[in-house]
């Protein structure tokens, strides 16, 4: 019996992080769910709520509470001069929290988000990309897939035999494939064990 499992959400209607934390800060599972072949937002928020039901349900019982925490909706996006607001987006994404909210609340369980570079800088140590990274395809997602892996997790994308996908063109050509939405939702879920002086969250309603 635990005392806590956080379930940590990197949501996003392409690939959405999953990965289960438990007592003292140990990660039990870091996985995601493709679903980028679902036609409709609404299918792929259906896909989502069975997949995080069916974690409640096995997991629940398992504990005394269960949080989620998800990442915080950024309202502006875009880089430094060039900062947009996009309204689809955020109607979107805000449905999606939202559903993910819906469910949760049925089982009695909180559902709190936290500003990306929070959960980076106290899980990662820092919230900037170091240079060395910057010839990688995505060199902001690094430290997090480098920190799981040192956990012991596989955090490369892989075809339906097992092999590691690469890309196979461009500059990139030959660039192994991470999961980083699984390793994002990793360092997520470790966020819900540092202490709580240090927590950034707010109740997602």
């Amino acid at each position: 019996m635990y005392n806590k499992i956080v379930v940590g959400i990197d949501q996003s209607y392409e690939q959405t992080g999953i990965s289960i934390a438990v007592d003292g800060g140990i990660l039990k599972k870091v996985t995601s769910i493709n679903l980028k072949h679902f036609d409709t937002h609404k299918e792929k928020r259906y896909k989502l709520h069975c997949v995080l039901k069916h974690i409640i349900l096995t997991n629940q019982c398992k504990t005394k509470e269960m949080i989620f925490i998800v990442e915080r909706i950024r309202t502006i996006t875009g880089k430094k001069g060039n900062l947009q607001i996009r309204p689809e987006y955020l109607k979107s994404i805000g449905a999606l929290i939202g559903s993910i909210v819906d469910l949760a609340h049925q089982y009695g369980i909180i559902v709190y988000s936290v500003d990306t570079r929070s959960w980076k800088s106290k899980v990662l140590g820092s919230s900037k990309t170091p240079e060395k990274y910057s010839h990688l395809p995505k060199p902001e997602k690094m430290e997090a897939v480098l920190f799981i892996q040192k956990l012991g997790f596989d955090i490369f994308n892989r075809d339906k035999n097992g092999a590691i996908k690469r890309y196979i063109r461009g500059q990139y050509k030959d660039c192994v494939k991470y999961n980083d939405d699984a390793c994002d939702s990793g360092c997520i879920a470790l966020y819900g064990f540092i202490p709580e002086k240090q927590q950034k969250l707010k109740v997602e309603e």
